[in-house]
């Protein structure tokens, strides 16, 4: 396992692998993030001294080969807000001087090095950047009189293409020698974060973080009200839940507008998770958004409120077709009820058995209070049993007679 350090300026312990490594194959006292902190990629003033300190040559054009190429990814994964660190370019660096083309140089070959480079510009400017031309030219002719395929064409005269390179001017990033620009580009855009006081800078960075830029904490708190208008949303729990929503759908707008489809789809699951968890439905919209009345009580109190109470009136008119059904209905319920005899002695038989249930129940508690496993059979009993025969033998015979007549 990799050996623990601690930065004592983050004031946390991690491992070696998160330091930067000197020549003599010693680490740095910080770590990589703190010790690149204060980088300012476009300003060499920021980190000469830690070339210094790493004892390693200061070389323009290989520093701005590495700063370019990280900006133009920075740009392709965010368009409208490419982000550099201080390590995005400095160990890169390091790394490349680590090669066997400089590692013999050290920070003291710095001029020497730039002397070099000036002169061998020159030697190319008199000669082989002409030659080069030359060449791309006949290649055309051949081109157009079909000697050589449009392909072969295409993939040598792609070799003076020149890398893109990149400049600061006036606080904007901007590709060198780009000098139309596109219509996006023409419009001026308003910054949205302008007017924001220190006051509302604070409020916003202790409610969304810090990490957000001023534009970015307008976008959520638009979606905050814009949620919390929609939907009734109470007890601290929610709010937080609602708070996330918000930062989803911030990331999830800037991957869709960078083209990072995945992200895109992996932010959407979680906000569609989110928002079913915390049931935010259109089943959960505020009563303020719902019709004007829900209720016929809701309807008369207006009614009666806005032109006074509503009088009332003896209807004389015939009953319709549904008012028929629904009278006919309750009249064939009543007569089954006051009309079937038979029903009549159900109901008389079910609270005589639920009668004799209860009873029963009591006598085993009774019973069970006393100690006995059952209960105590008593001279009621045996005259209830000797009843009930005789009156299911009347039944018998009637039954019997019936059939007989029949």
């Amino acid at each position: 396992m990799a050996e623990q350090r601690y930065c004592p300026r983050c004031r946390k312990t991690m491992s070696e692998v998160n330091f930067y490594t000197y020549k003599n194959k010693e680490k740095a006292e910080l770590c990589k993030s703190c010790q690149t902190a204060h980088i300012d990629n476009w300003d060499p003033e920021t980190f000469l001294w830690l070339l210094k300190e790493f004892d390693v040559p200061w070389i323009e054009p290989e520093w701005n080969v590495l700063r370019d190429r990280a900006y133009q990814t920075a740009k392709q994964k965010n368009p409208n807000h490419p982000m550099l660190t201080g390590m995005s370019v400095f160990g890169k660096y390091l790394s490349k001087m680590k090669l066997k083309q400089w590692n013999q140089f050290t920070w003291a070959d710095t001029e020497m090095l730039k002397e070099r480079r000036e002169a061998e510009r020159k030697a190319a400017e008199n000669g082989s950047a002409e030659l080069k031309e030359d060449k791309i030219a006949a290649m055309k002719e051949a081109f157009e009189r079909g000697e050589i395929t449009e392909a072969q064409y295409q993939t040598y005269a792609e070799i003076n293409a020149p890398e893109p390179e990149f400049e600061r001017v006036e606080g904007q990033i901007q590709q060198v020698g780009q000098t139309q620009q596109s219509a996006y580009e023409q419009v001026e855009l308003v910054d949205v974060g302008a007017d924001l006081t220190d006051d509302d800078k604070r409020y916003l960075a202790m409610k969304w973080g810090r990490l957000y830029r001023a534009d970015e904490w307008v976008y959520l708190e638009q979606k905050y009200e814009g949620f919390m208008n929609s939907f009734d949303i109470q007890g601290e729990g929610r709010i937080e839940t609602m708070k996330m929503i918000c930062k989803t759908l911030l990331k999830m707008d800037q991957a869709i507008d960078c083209g990072d489809v995945d992200t895109f789809q992996k932010l959407s699951r979680v906000y569609d998770t989110m928002m079913k968890s915390a049931k935010f439905t259109a089943a959960q919209d505020k009563e303020s958004k719902s019709d004007f009345v829900d209720c016929v009580g809701e309807l008369v109190a207006y009614c009666e409120e806005n032109g006074g109470q509503i009088p009332k009136f003896s209807l004389d008119a015939d009953y319709d077709v549904v008012d028929t059904i629904i009278k006919d209905l309750k009249d064939y319920t009543k007569s089954l009820i006051y009309e079937d005899k038979a029903l009549a002695q159900e109901v008389e038989n079910y609270l005589k058995n639920r009668q004799i249930a209860e009873q029963m129940k009591r006598e085993r508690i009774e019973s069970k209070q006393k100690g006995e496993s059952q209960p105590e059979i008593k001279d009621e009993d045996f005259k209830d049993f000797s009843e009930e025969i005789e009156k299911q033998k009347e039944i018998d015979r009637n039954a019997e007679g019936g059939e007989l007549e029949d």
